[in-house]
């Protein structure tokens, strides 16, 4: 970790320019845009130009290197991870530690319900169960993962105490929204495209957007943290949770989860226009299907056998053959070929039908 700058000065929070931490408004992302940049390309270079932002202009500490001093919402925070005996310790927060150690008891459940729903696999509330305990687990290892033994990251310590709950962070959904986005920025951090640790970047992102929600840089943003931890990276396609979006944080995620295959997990309606902006501007892959799009006019066609081969005269057998050959690679050559198989097998009948006379 950098400390070598001026504690004293005003760091940069926003990446866009000479923005001070206590500035609570974000800044437009189109703010350097000409006429001949199309939206999507700016919005992308802002995205870059957030992920690249250090972190001594967001972060200074105090003298002895031991808390922060900004951004604001983590003034005299400790810069090393906190336990539950130290003196920063709150005695009404909720304990990391003994909601770590009952993963066991999720994975026992979690085998016992799985054997129960074996045995009787129409019962829909053993069913159920199940998944909740499949989702605990799951859960429990990603939370473990990011702040588990070993991990310098605490969920307390993601604003300064005078900014959270009462009870604090350690709630198993806020850890997991938490622990999910940490993740998915480790991905951006070790390809070289996020600068600032991913937890740092995440504290100061959430922060940021906290802050922006009240009144005064002072004013505590406990009845507001989490709220924006949980749809900090929605889709504000309703207004109405426009206000707790932070569009740019949204599309590194979004990148992220391309990376991973995953974007399938944040749901079609979010992601449909996110994803064609990020394809077209960053990464784009190659359609893996070469087949041309039928016209919306054009019917399907109805799979119908080819008569077989035995039936046929030698002239028609070798028709036939040159006609799977040909469809063979794509399945459906359009409805000409369709038209061509009924005649086939239209004039295959008729010459039976004569045979027979």
């Amino acid at each position: 970790m950098n400390n070598s700058h001026d504690e004293h000065s005003r760091p940069i929070l926003s990446g866009y320019g000479d923005i001070p931490a206590d500035t609570p408004s974000e800044p437009s992302v189109t703010a350097t845009s000409t006429s001949s940049i199309p939206p999507e390309r700016d919005e992308e270079h802002g995205v870059n130009h957030m992920l690249q932002t250090p972190w001594d202009r967001v972060y200074t500490v105090s003298h002895n290197g031991k808390t922060y001093k900004t951004p604001v919402t983590l003034g005299s925070t400790p810069v090393d991870k906190i336990d539950e005996t130290g003196p920063y310790w709150e005695s009404s927060w909720q304990s990391l530690d003994k909601f770590l150690a009952q993963e066991s008891t999720e994975e026992d459940l979690k085998k016992d319900f799985y054997e129960r729903r074996r045995r009787n696999p129409t019962d829909k509330s053993l069913v159920a169960t199940y998944k909740l305990h499949q989702d605990n687990v799951s859960k429990h290892r990603k939370i473990r993962e990011i702040f588990g033994a070993g991990s310098p990251y605490h969920p307390n310590q993601l604003v300064s105490k005078h900014h959270l709950p009462s009870d604090g962070l350690c709630h198993k959904e806020t850890m997991y929204k938490l622990a999910c986005k940490v993740s998915d920025l480790r991905v951006l951090h070790q390809r070289g495209e996020l600068s600032m640790d991913p937890w740092d970047f995440l504290r100061w992102r959430i922060g940021r957007k906290a802050q922006s929600l009240v009144g005064t840089t002072w004013e505590s943003t406990r009845g507001v943290i989490k709220t924006v931890i949980t749809r900090i990276c929605d889709d504000s396609g309703e207004q109405h949770s426009e206000k707790y979006e932070d569009r740019l944080l949204r599309k590194a995620v979004l990148r992220s989860a391309q990376y991973q295959n995953k974007l399938g997990t944040y749901g079609s309606k979010n992601t449909t226009k996110p994803v064609a902006s990020i394809r077209k501007t960053t990464h784009r892959r190659p359609s893996s299907s070469t087949r041309v799009p039928r016209p919306a006019s054009t019917p399907e066609p109805v799979n119908r056998p080819f008569p077989s081969l035995p039936s046929l005269t030698a002239a028609a057998r070798e028709r036939q053959e040159r006609r799977q050959r040909l469809i063979q690679p794509s399945g459906y050559q359009g409805v000409n070929a369709f038209r061509a198989q009924q005649r086939a097998r239209s004039r295959e009948l008729q010459s039976k039908t004569t045979e027979e006379q």
